[in-house]
């Protein structure tokens, strides 16, 4: 047993995998006394009229039309085949459009922004200038994110995230005397850090170059997979952000704000292992066109995680009740939602699964997974706010759907395995990689 455990640590990707997360423990630390002091200073009723400002947010990503995705496949299966001029060709026309879509959508937040400004509304106008700076990192920084692969390149992930986090610091002074104003600086400060070390140390420093006919091609394998994307992600995120403010109130939307927090910073060793593998995944199918072989090696990752996440998920609600008061007096109403998404944790694994979808490119099947997920989520959650269950209920009904969407990714993954079937992206010139028309 000691011989296996001493040799799983020599292995580079679990070396790997420990340098990112590790890497992120000061950030995390750093980010943790940020949260606490801003806790301690910021009511949910406050923290809910900020965080409502994300909902249009979540509407504006849809303009980047899945490129993102599209890049997130394209450009690992093409380096795993050994043909890095095509792989740089698709980055360069991704590069172009992130930036233009980042500047066209933060530049709309801040002139609204300034018209609250001019109002005198300087709450709203603070929200809406905090989501420009969100809507930079959503979009250009996910670009940016997608090019970084490599060992060195994970550990200047990590110390983005530290850098972001003691930017963030920077704002704890405003919090007494100005605490819905320091908590917004905190979230720009924080944002723009590492959207800035990010840009600076990107990976790929490629000219700028534009094609509409690579652009096309790229938007007709991007979009049906962004749909399938947006759909678990930032559509999910919006979609319970909305059901709370507009069923439950600025005070509930403050106390799921403040879970989805204590989340966040939990959640850095499931997100490192995904962060390293997903890659790894793609261009593995990119060599042997074999999903079966894919699943076998994120398989002992992804079990170990679980079982590892899943206890620490369950110790949380018997230790929260004598934390939560003392560190965060203003948000006792919240253990029990805290509680319910730390749950997320272990299911955060299941991402690998469903980058091997990704890799095969079955665009049916991603939308499928993902939108059962969402609308077992939509249901059970409309019929918890009926019968008064609250945002226990709104929450433990996202956690079901996030639940439901792996397990269909999973049938569908062994159906093919069963099957032998053919890889779609070869048998559909439209969906394949080969067929993308690049420089």
């Amino acid at each position: 047993m000691w011989r296996n455990i001493k040799q799983s640590f020599r292995s580079k990707t679990v070396r790997l995998i420990a340098g990112l997360a590790g890497g992120n423990v000061l950030g995390l630390a750093v980010g943790v006394i940020g949260t606490l002091i801003q806790a301690c200073f910021v009511g949910p009723a406050d923290l809910g009229f900020f965080r409502q400002f994300a909902i249009i947010s979540g509407y504006c990503f849809i303009l980047h039309l899945g490129l993102f995705g599209a890049l997130q496949r394209v450009y690992p299966y093409y380096i795993g085949k050994g043909e890095p001029q095509k792989a740089i060709a698709v980055a360069e026309v991704c590069q172009v459009w992130h930036v233009v879509v980042s500047a066209l959508i933060c530049g709309g937040l801040t002139l609204v922004g300034l018209v609250y400004l001019v109002k005198s509304d300087w709450r709203s106008a603070l929200g809406w200038f905090a989501q420009a700076f969100n809507m930079g990192t959503l979009v250009y920084g996910n670009y940016l994110l997608a090019t970084y692969r490599s060992g060195s390149e994970f550990t200047r992930m990590a110390k983005a995230s530290v850098i972001s986090s003691f930017a963030g610091m920077l704002a704890i002074p405003v919090f007494f005397v100005a605490p819905y104003f320091g908590m917004a600086l905190r979230q720009i400060l924080s944002l723009g850090a590492n959207l800035f070390y990010l840009h600076k140390y990107r990976p790929l420093k490629i000219r700028w170059r534009f094609d509409w006919g690579e652009w096309r091609d790229l938007a007709k394998q991007g979009i049906p997979m962004f749909a399938a994307g947006y759909g678990r992600t930032v559509l999910w995120s919006t979609t319970e952000t909305l059901l709370v403010a507009k069923a439950l109130g600025p005070n509930a939307l403050g106390l799921l704000g403040m879970g989805i927090m204590v989340l966040e910073m939990a959640i850095k060793l499931p997100q490192a292992i995904v962060a390293v593998y997903t890659p790894r995944l793609i261009e593995h199918y990119g060599r042997t066109h074999d999903s079966a072989s894919c699943l076998r090696l994120c398989l002992k990752p992804v079990v170990l995680g679980i079982i590892v996440l899943t206890v620490l998920a369950l110790t949380a609600p018997l230790v929260l009740p004598w934390v939560v008061p003392l560190v965060m007096p203003k948000y006792g109403a919240a253990i029990p939602t805290i509680s319910l998404l730390l749950l997320i944790l272990p299911l955060t694994l299941l991402d690998l699964p469903y980058a091997i979808l990704v890799a095969v490119g079955d665009r049916v099947k991603q939308n499928v997974a993902v939108y059962v997920g969402l609308a077992v989520f939509i249901l059970l959650a409309l019929g918890a706010i009926h019968m008064g269950y609250g945002l226990t209920g709104v929450v433990a009904a996202s956690l079901v759907g996030r639940a439901v969407t792996p397990l269909v990714v999973m049938i569908f993954l062994l159906q093919r395995k069963a099957q032998a079937l053919p890889l779609p992206p070869a048998a559909d010139p439209n969906t394949s990689p080969d067929k993308l028309k690049v420089a």
